[in-house]
């Protein structure tokens, strides 16, 4: 299954060796793309390892044989591979499929090496403004352009339309690659819609009755899109600070939140892409359902309705998806992950089609 997409703000997966962006590296796709699965199979309750535990799957023969389960996927999972390594690969297990890259982007020599927000803070009794640096050289830069994802499978059973189906829910709500906490990955399929339909079928036999509280799950994940008329990179970046300043008061939870590149580093849990398609801005991220960072009235459900609440009165707030919450904007309180799945993937549309 050949995919082109096309980008529409810069992309950037970083080279194996030196994170060079001398070209569109597979690992830097194949990372989100498997963030992603797992984020899904986690809402619908299935069978995720933990990675935070040291615990990635790894495949164990002599289980697999022992096994009396009738389904290859039981089997497997009986052998310690997790549902979504039986997909991209573990330990003595390699990937169902075969990721190649046709690149035909170019360095984007319009990302700017340094922007400034329009926003100032105290720092010891001196304003300073809050300041992003980005590599200037060309082969450092993020590329823009076309590219041709093919995607070929490795085993009778598996069908590369599975990854097309998470290639275009990616499209629709996220950012693909690396660095997106940065505004990086957005894309769209060059040639008209994915079918989704195949990986909502692979999806739903994994169906399951497990919990993620601590870890990224379609169950704690929001999805939004706001409109800035005219906006260019600065408003990202005036976003990014503002939502860190929601929680000012709490170091501790705007570090967990938000993330920090002091002392124990933390990726930030929200993503706020760079402005498209006329002044579109994705804001999406996971907010754990539980936290030790959660002190002083802060919970899960405060903390995304300060995010909301923010987005609603200094913007134009187009869709906010959030499972089983009011705040929802499509279908508020909806407590089926499997339907919340499938508006997320548009096929609540055919079937209102059909």
């Amino acid at each position: 299954m050949d995919i082109t997409i096309e980008t529409l703000t810069p992309l950037w997966t970083g080279g194996v060796e030196t994170g060079r962006v001398d070209r569109l590296h597979e690992t830097g796709i194949l990372g989100s793309m498997r963030w992603w699965m797992e984020a899904l199979v986690r809402g619908m309750g299935g069978v995720v390892a933990d990675p935070t535990q040291n615990d990635r799957s790894g495949f164990d023969k002599e289980k697999f044989d022992r096994s009396k389960a009738t389904e290859e996927a039981a089997r497997l999972r009986e052998a310690g591979l997790c549902d979504v390594s039986q997909i991209f690969g573990a330990t003595a297990w390699r990937k169902r499929f075969r990721l190649e890259i046709e690149d035909h982007t170019r360095p984007d020599n319009g990302v700017q090496s340094k922007i400034h927000a329009q926003r100032q803070y105290d720092r010891n009794g001196r304003n300073q403004t809050p300041t992003w640096y980005f590599p200037s050289s060309a082969d450092d830069k993020p590329r823009s352009g076309k590219l041709t994802l093919r995607i070929q499978s490795l085993h009778p059973n598996f069908k590369p339309s599975i990854i097309g189906g998470l290639i275009q829910f990616i499209a629709d709500w996220s950012a693909i690659g690396a660095r997106s906490q940065m505004g990086f990955g957005v894309i769209k399929p060059a040639n008209g819609r994915i079918d989704t339909q195949p990986l909502y079928d692979w999806l739903r036999p994994r169906s399951g009755s497990r919990e993620y509280l601590q870890l990224p799950s379609l169950r704690n994940i929001f999805l939004a899109r706001i409109h800035v008329p005219g906006a260019q990179e600065q408003a990202t970046f005036n976003l990014k600070y503002d939502l860190r300043r929601l929680f000012a008061a709490d170091q501790q939870l705007r570090h967990f939140i938000m993330g920090t590149v002091q002392g124990n580093r933390m990726a930030s849990k929200i993503k706020v892409s760079r402005p498209y398609a006329g002044g579109l801005l994705r804001v999406w991220g996971w907010i754990p359902e539980q936290a030790t960072q959660y002190q002083n009235g802060w919970s899960r459900d405060a903390v995304a309705q300060a995010i909301h609440d923010h987005l609603e009165k200094n913007y134009e707030l187009q869709v906010w998806r959030e499972f089983n919450s009011p705040r929802d904007s499509v279908a508020p309180n909806s407590h089926d992950a499997a339907v919340f799945l499938r508006g997320l993937l548009g096929l609540e549309e055919a079937d209102d089609a059909a």
